[in-house]
């Protein structure tokens, strides 16, 4: 055991030298938890620009049995030569990550200076490794102490254990509530836990914009795609058909379309009939029995805002204004938003005058919850990541207070107590895994419900950008839907960059005629149909997931509920009863789950 209580420390240095040490963990509740802190003095003091922190269990070999994984999901085995995982997109959704070996298994938490480190995983000459790396920001400007827990768990333990221990920490400090508590308090989000998302993009212009910086008299051409009469005949024809429950999201309802002139959303866009019209439709929506929010933005904006001043952008270490070097949306150059500034000048008088218009729901406001909260340098508004968190967690509280919910893009916890739904839980996708396309050298060899084993029961959530439209899909998106204990999410219009990179892909919603919208609504009310005795999940806790061949999966919920899904070319049978290629099964299954308040 003694071992089990130091780590290994690898600095680096500008000049690329490095320097390792070995260091004591510190035991405390009778062996339970074994952490290491390192003050934000010494790491400033370091000089370095990156330190990796190896416990010396977080070891095997190839051939053994176990098992590692990151908190989006990514899961592989000790089964590889040579290899090198390092998500470098975005840093870790979660602070946490697992693994375990034929001693023992682990789960690290990142208990301070939690936004944003990374996990690595290094395999050389069948010699693996796991680590926690701080990156050059981190090291010399850390905004607190760093601290890692490590908690060790029996020889056996899976990662849904692990993943649930996480939940258990998160629920224990009060950090988030469960679903079932917070719906019983607020009717909006308890209609919406067992509604499907039905997202319309009704207007844009083009993307990658061929205007950088956009002015009125140089702003490209608006597509017009869905004026708001329109959203009332879609309403119409699905409750028509019997689509019990929904909520709308209008995306593009403002100004110049989504990403058209952020931080402005008003007037409503006038090409689609403007402020009256949207008023309309909002009524109409809600006649019909469904939920209906805005799609809006506080993080990105654009020069042709009616707002534009450069003063509330994010700042450089240098005092320029950032900008995102990679896209060109549909205001052109996109510049973000102080989450502050945000807050101050855009939030406080935006989001209530949407819920004026009549907007109620899960508001949505796009971006904050799936990228890195930013650092600002800006004097009269820095603000640290942590400090830029904390702005954006304002945001959504008023979200929460004025529309009856806060929505947003993707599953970075750092806003756990403010999320009440994902758009994605995943960017990434098990075949691009499983096919050994993963960042950072393939040594992923699938993908697990880790989001959906700590948040479900917590937040709703859509757990892929291709279960968008699933019922459109191959069948086995719709399996991955059910599985990971998703929120059904449509789309009409998803498509609309020009250059064909949309990360929806195939399958995609129209309303373009009356036989466009009457194939689009069959397509809704069938994936409805089959999620009914699943909506019911949404307020139970995804307490198990483990495979029981290689095509094959089960998920165990708190209520007790079991799904077996079969993504296989033969039948297989569990417990007597046999599920055919490419189909699930349910049990119990529930009757009528779609009255639950």
């Amino acid at each position: 055991m003694k071992d089990a209580y130091q780590a290994d420390l690898l600095w680096t240095f500008t000049d690329g030298s490095r320097k390792r040490e070995t260091t004591p963990l510190a035991a405390r509740d009778a062996g339970t938890v074994h952490s290491l802190r390192i003050p934000a003095l010494r790491l400033r003091a370091s000089s370095a620009v990156s330190l990796r922190i190896t416990p010396s269990f977080g070891h095997a070999e190839k051939g053994e049995a176990g098992f590692w994984f990151s908190p989006y999901g990514y899961y592989g085995e000790w089964d590889r030569e040579e290899g090198f995982f390092k998500p470098s997109a975005d840093r870790m959704n979660m602070p946490m990550f697992g693994w375990a070996t034929p001693r023992g298994a682990w789960l690290a938490v990142i208990e301070s200076l939690r936004l944003y480190p990374r996990m690595v995983v290094e395999a050389h000459d069948g010699h693996y490794a796991v680590s926690c790396e701080l990156d050059e920001e981190l090291c010399r400007d850390p905004y607190e102490d760093f601290e890692i827990v490590f908690l060790p768990f029996p020889i056996g333990t899976g990662y849904a254990t692990l993943a649930r221990r996480y939940r258990e920490l998160q629920l224990a400090r009060g950090i988030v509530k469960p679903l079932r508590e917070r719906a019983a308090e607020n009717p909006a989000l308890a209609y919406a836990a067992t509604a499907p998302e039905i997202r319309i993009r009704q207007a844009w212009k083009p993307v990658p914009s061929p205007v950088l910086h956009q002015q009125p008299e140089n702003e490209p051409p608006i597509h017009v795609a869905v004026p708001f009469s329109r959203v009332r005949d879609i309403s119409r024809a699905l409750h028509a058909a019997g689509v019990e429950r929904a909520e709308f999201c209008l995306v593009g309802w403002s100004v110049g379309g989504p990403d058209g002139r952020w931080p402005q959303s008003f007037p409503a866009e006038s090409l689609l009939g403007g402020d009256d019209a949207l008023r309309k439709a909002i009524r109409s929506v809600q006649r019909d029995g469904y939920q209906i929010v805005p799609h809006g933005n506080f993080r990105d904006g654009y020069e042709i805002a009616n707002a534009w001043d450069a003063e509330w952008t994010v700042k450089t270490p240098d005092g320029l204004p950032s900008f995102d070097h990679g896209h060109a949306w549909g205001g052109g150059l996109p510049y973000y938003v102080c989450p502050q500034r945000a807050f101050e000048r855009f939030a406080t008088k935006d989001i209530p005058r949407m819920a004026a218009f009549g907007f109620r729901g899960l508001g949505y406001f796009d971006c904050v919850s799936i990228v890195e909260a930013p650092r600002c340098h800006d004097s009269r508004h820095t603000c640290s990541r942590a400090d830029s968190t904390r702005w954006w967690e304002r945001c959504a509280e008023v979200s929460k207070r004025e529309l009856g919910g806060f929505a947003s893009e993707g599953a970075m916890d750092s806003f756990a107590g403010s999320l009440d739904s994902v758009l994605y839980a995943s960017w990434d996708t098990p075949p691009q895994i499983e096919g050994g396309n993963e960042e950072g050298g393939g040594l992923a060899s699938r993908h697990v419900p880790i989001v959906q084993l700590v948040y479900g029961g917590i937040w709703l959530q859509n757990p892929f950008t291709l279960t968008v439209n699933a019922s459109l899909r191959d069948r086995y998106w719709l399996l991955k839907l059910l599985e990971y204990g998703g929120r059904p999410t449509f789309y009409f219009h998803s498509k609309f960059i020009t250059n064909a990179k949309n990360w929806t892909a195939q399958g995609d919603l129209s309303c373009a005629t009356d036989a466009d919208l009457a194939a689009s609504v069959e397509k809704i009310k069938e994936e409805c149909e089959i999620w009914r005795p699943f909506a019911h999940l949404q307020f139970e806790f995804m307490d198990g997931h483990e495979r029981l061949a290689q095509h094959v999966f089960l998920t165990t919920w708190s209520d007790g509920t079991r799904l077996v899904t079969n993504y296989g070319p033969e039948p297989f049978t569990f417990e007597g009863r046999t599920v055919a290629p490419m189909d699930f099964a349910l049990q119990p299954i529930v009757a009528d789950v779609m009255n639950i308040n």
